[in-house]
């Protein structure tokens, strides 16, 4: 997400300004699909966590849950 944000926005700055760091930590906010339910970066990367912590240590066959990218949209409100 941080490199489409960067690349598609940004441009071939070597040095981000105040605003340009700013946004690109905001990509944590934006939307992605997990196992069919719309969540934020931040809540896939624990939904995605739990997953391989179930795979590993409780040796479920379960498939990786992976996020499913959704184009640039920010998850406004979330608490999760």
């Amino acid at each position: 997400m941080v490199d489409q944000v960067a690349y598609y926005n940004l441009g071939s700055n070597e040095r981000l300004n105040k605003s340009e760091r700013k946004e690109l930590s905001g990509v944590l906010y934006n939307a992605c699909l997990m196992a069919g339910t719309k969540v934020n970066i931040i809540s896939a990367i624990e939904l995605m966590c739990e997953s391989l912590k179930r795979i590993i240590l409780d040796g479920s066959t379960e498939e990786l849950q992976l996020p499913t990218i959704l184009t640039m949209e920010k998850m406004e409100d979330i608490t999760e």
